[in-house]
């Protein structure tokens, strides 16, 4: 599938791209953590700033305050699990109503940081959390009056309490100072006049540190959330004209996938803590449903060098390393796709917590055969790790 526009030009990567490519090239040589920092801020910088050539870039400016709950998704966390935090968030984020920025998501969409304060309402064990995260936001329905979102986001939180083993031994949702949000949010905008919208979300929120250390339970917690925005320039989205997609038959197409990550493993008495690199492969076949949706099968293979540091501790010579068999699901919107797999190992000598796992992974199309993104892996609530992926698309993805 092919995206057109009558007299478009033809998109070629424009500069600042190109220099984050190749400024992400450079860090390889970085310590695995900085490094990882340095691309998620280059990549945001990108994100924010992929519009500066064009004119029809709309800024605005919004806050919301939040009030949810927390799913006690496992026995080890539900005796603090029944508090209802609440906080609000600050939005910095822009609209490029330019065809450039429409072919994305094949959507007008929103981008921006945003920045929340959330109360765990447990000041003693849970405490509150500061968090800075990036978002895309495409535009699903606008009738003029009404805008309906869907939001996606990630970024990096502080909290201010922790997992102690004898002072804050109830705290398993967290136990780094630095943890990791994603969210998923729906959005109503109502437009009360030409700079003034009123904002109604609904919030499934996520935090965790990824699997660097343990204990890591991380927390689930929904929230509805009301706000208002403001714009200085007032804008109206309006319906694309001469946009249109050209139907490829449905067939096939394959993904080549490596994945890195980084865990820590914890001191003992007898051994220091540890941090070490998880790499792995996976080769994926998936067939084309439809212009946004595709389904597929596929293996992983997963060196994880934390596992080989476990064993060895513990005095036994058995494979770390570990195989599975993979099905899953792509989303497509534009350039960006979102995938989400389930995977059965075939192949574990060090038996897993689960024989089964689930990976959801975002990923960027910077070329028609090269995708970069990022994912987390868990066993069913549990982060085993997260990190960086880099694919390649030797069969036709559009």
């Amino acid at each position: 599938m092919e995206l057109h526009r009558q007299n478009a030009p033809s998109y070629s990567p424009d500069k600042l791209g190109k220099a984050v490519i190749t400024l992400c090239n450079s860090v390889l040589y970085f310590p695995e953590m900085k490094r990882y920092s340095f691309c998620f801020i280059l990549i945001s910088i990108h994100f924010l700033c992929s519009a500066q050539q064009d004119t029809l870039v709309h800024k605005l400016t919004g806050i919301q305050a939040h009030y949810g709950f927390i799913i006690p998704h496992s026995e080890a966390i539900e005796n603090v699990s029944n508090s209802n935090p609440y906080g609000f968030e600050i939005n910095l984020m822009r609209i490029n109503t330019s065809f450039k920025s429409w072919s994305v998501f094949s959507s007008f969409w929103f981008s921006g940081i945003q920045a929340a304060y959330i109360n765990f309402q447990n000041p003693e064990v849970l405490g509150s959390a500061f968090l800075l995260t990036g978002f895309a936001e495409p535009v699903i329905f606008n009738s003029g009056k009404f805008l309906f979102t869907l939001r996606g986001g990630a970024g990096i939180s502080y909290h201010t309490e922790i997992y102690d083993e004898t002072e804050n031994p109830d705290n398993k949702f967290f136990c780094t100072r630095i943890s990791f949000p994603v969210y998923v949010a729906a959005r109503i905008r109502y437009r009360i006049n030409s700079k003034t919208l009123i904002t109604l979300s609904g919030f499934y929120n996520h935090i965790s540190n990824g699997g660097i250390k343990q204990p890591n339970y991380g927390m689930n917690f929904p929230t509805l959330a009301l706000g208002v925005e403001h714009t200085r320039n007032p804008f109206i989205i309006r319906k694309p004209s001469g946009y249109s997609f050209v139907n490829d038959p449905a067939g096939w197409y394959y993904r080549i996938q490596i994945i890195s990550s980084y865990k820590v493993v914890d001191e003992t008495e007898t051994y220091p803590e540890k941090g070490v690199l998880v790499t792995g492969l996976n080769t994926s076949a998936f067939r084309r449903l439809g212009h946004h949706y595709a389904l597929g099968f596929g293996a992983e293979y997963v060196n994880d060098r934390a596992l080989k540091e476990v064993i060895y501790r513990e005095g036994s010579d058995v494979d770390n390393k570990r195989a599975a068999l993979t099905a899953g699901q792509d989303f497509h919107f534009g350039k960006v796709v979102f995938y989400q797999h389930f995977g059965f190992y075939i192949y574990s000598p060090y038996e897993a917590e689960d024989p089964v796992y689930q990976m959801y992974g975002l990923g960027i199309r910077l070329h028609q055969r090269i995708m970069a993104g990022v994912f987390i892996k868990a066993h069913r609530h549990i982060a085993d790790f997260m990190g960086l992926s880099l694919s390649f698309l030797p069969g036709k993805i559009e």
